[in-house]
């Protein structure tokens, strides 16, 4: 299996590149419109097809380069089953995988960031023969190091959203890696760690949000953060519903 990522140099963004090198495969997450020529650069050095594209929820802070490299590669594109996205996308369920070799991605549905946002669990069958145990989960917005996302972002979001898709990552193993889609520098939350990546059992220890159990006292937590919505927020997000190519 290959994994590698891309860091923005601007707004923290992150892009996930992944895959099975026996099957030739890879899976694109979270493209941003700017880093599209480098991504299939990459693909083409190391002789592998883009095959799936996912954006892990539609994004408000930057343009998503799903459609660019959907045209430049022929990939599927995927998203949510509730995304309102106007271009012809893959619509996945919660629970719903995808194989490729020996990766396999589930879907787990975690709204509260955004309605449409998903997190993609990872699996390799050469560490687990029987596809049982994930060894990474790419977060989105919905959890990241050291915060969560935050929730003005779609108008049907939610803090009670937010909280039953964080106790569904709470379940994963402590074990498992989490590679959220910003790391520090973004606008998407608050107080997010420079870190690119942690564990689930790290940020349930230190992660002060994460680790809030009564639905109660995260609403209040929550509501106390009085973050100023950027202005390029809704144009960002009509664009990517309308496709950028």
């Amino acid at each position: 299996m290959i994994f590698r990522y891309i860091i923005s140099q601007t707004g923290g963004c992150m892009t996930y590149i992944f895959g099975c090198t026996q099957a030739g495969e890879l899976f694109v997450v979270d493209p941003k419109y700017d880093n599209v020529e480098e991504i299939v650069r990459f693909a083409d050095e190391i002789g592998m097809k883009i095959s799936y594209v996912i954006d892990t929820h539609t994004h408000a802070d930057h343009i998503s380069g799903i459609r660019k490299l959907q045209k430049l590669t022929n990939a599927n594109i995927y998203y949510s089953e509730v995304s309102q996205v106007k271009f012809p996308v893959e619509r996945v369920k919660d629970g719903e995988e995808i194989k490729a070799g020996n990766v396999k991605i589930r879907v787990i549905y975690t709204p509260g960031h955004t309605p449409d946002s998903i997190s993609i669990l990872i699996y390799d069958k050469r560490r687990d023969e029987s596809w049982n145990e994930p060894w990474s989960v790419l977060t989105g917005d919905t959890l990241f190091v050291g915060s969560v996302g935050r929730i003005d972002i779609g108008k049907e979001s939610s803090e009670e959203d937010l909280f039953y898709s964080l106790q569904k990552l709470k379940q994963l193993p402590d074990y498992v890696e989490i590679y959220p889609a910003h790391t520090a520098g973004s606008v998407c939350g608050f107080g997010i760690s420079g870190k690119p990546s942690s564990t689930i059992g790290f940020e349930k220890r230190f992660n002060n949000l994460f680790r809030i159990n009564d639905k109660e006292a995260f609403i209040r937590s929550i509501r106390s953060f009085n973050l100023p919505r950027p202005k390029e927020f809704d144009e960002n997000i009509k664009r990517n519903l309308e496709g950028v190519l």
